[in-house]
């Protein structure tokens, strides 16, 4: 049986459509998980009336604050792993809409004999179906994380956005470092925690070429450039480094790192956000105590040899096309 988690915050339309296409799926069987992140009384009151047509197949829970994609979901998973009833998770953001097969497709790359206990869907673009929008996360040597463009990318894990996962692999990685997601995270780059987690644990990711899903994309942060985004993104960034990466990398692409970081202050103060930008490295530097605290379990128990870390990240500086981009910001 499988759990299908799905978090609104205040973008109820959207998230009624996501519903609409979950229940044209037929197979394999799934209860769906339905949570309100403190939105208000006019999306909560949309959602129950939705909820209250397929009781059968929808538990709504209405939290009176925003917990963020950590919390919410880590609410559940406290509640729903220790009880044994599902043997799988899919995590579903709720401005994506999926294909009546796609479920089926991605559970059938789950291969327990070779630790494949974690998959990744072909997610495109809502607003233009052709084109990409990732095939998971590919780990860049400048020690960022992005959306994984081509299957010839290293895989590091799904994103956050779809993402199925055994109910093992996160009762191992719960036992392992205490936590699922970690809350200090509370949304960006929790997905990228989680995937480097269960790497050093031995797991691997898979992908699932046919099976499509269709994402709108950050809505509910206020876009893909707003600071909200760029705060924790970068912020949550540097703590996986400081968490989870294996310091033979760190030490090897220092130099790469200091790169991107030096350029990431430029780009922003041009544009304007210095503010966003001093703030996040601030928080970064009060939160590395933190994180070298629980560096310290992962790091003991991994199990996978530093020779196959390398297979995992990509020896590109960072995405494709990227640099470019930055440029034409910028001038």
């Amino acid at each position: 049986m499988i759990a299908v988690i799905v978090i609104n915050y205040r973008r109820a339309a959207d998230t009624l459509e996501c519903l609409d296409s979950l229940l044209r799926v037929a197979a394999p069987a799934f209860d769906i998980f339905l949570l309100d992140n403190g939105s208000g009384a006019d999306d909560v009151a949309q959602l129950r009336d939705y909820v209250s047509r397929h009781p059968e197949r929808i538990t709504f829970t209405a939290f009176p604050e925003n917990l963020g994609f950590t919390g919410g979901h880590n609410r559940l998973f406290q509640q729903l792993v220790p009880s044994g009833r599902y043997d799988f998770f899919l995590l579903l953001n709720n401005d994506a809409v999926v294909e009546p097969d796609f479920l089926e497709r991605m559970l059938a790359r789950i291969d327990r004999a070779q630790r494949m206990e974690m998959v990744a869907a072909r997610v495109m673009k809502y607003a233009a179906r052709d084109q990409i929008d990732n095939l998971g996360i590919t780990f860049y040597k400048c020690g960022l994380a992005s959306n994984r463009k081509s299957p010839d990318d290293p895989l590091l894990g799904p994103s956050g956005n779809c993402a199925l996962y055994t109910t093992d692999l996160l009762r191992q990685i719960h036992q392992a470092t205490g936590e699922y997601f970690d809350d200090q995270f509370f949304c960006y780059a929790e997905d990228t925690d989680l995937a480097w987690r269960a790497v050093l644990l031995g797991y691997r990711a898979a992908y699932a070429e046919d099976a499509l899903v269709f994402h709108k994309g950050s809505v509910s942060s206020g876009g893909p450039n707003s600071d909200f985004v760029l705060y924790h993104g970068i912020r949550n960034s540097l703590f996986v480094l400081v968490k989870d990466v294996p310091a033979r990398f760190l030490l090897r692409n220092l130099f790469w790192m200091l790169v991107l970081h030096v350029a990431i202050l430029l780009r922003y103060t041009i544009k304007g956000k210095l503010g966003v930008v001093s703030r996040l490295y601030r928080d970064f530097l009060r939160g590395i105590p933190v994180m070298r605290r629980k560096r310290q379990p992962i790091q003991q128990q991994r199990q996978i040899p530093p020779s196959e870390i390398g297979q995992r990240i990509s020896r590109l500086f960072y995405e494709r096309g990227y640099a470019l981009g930055a440029l034409r910001d910028l001038y």
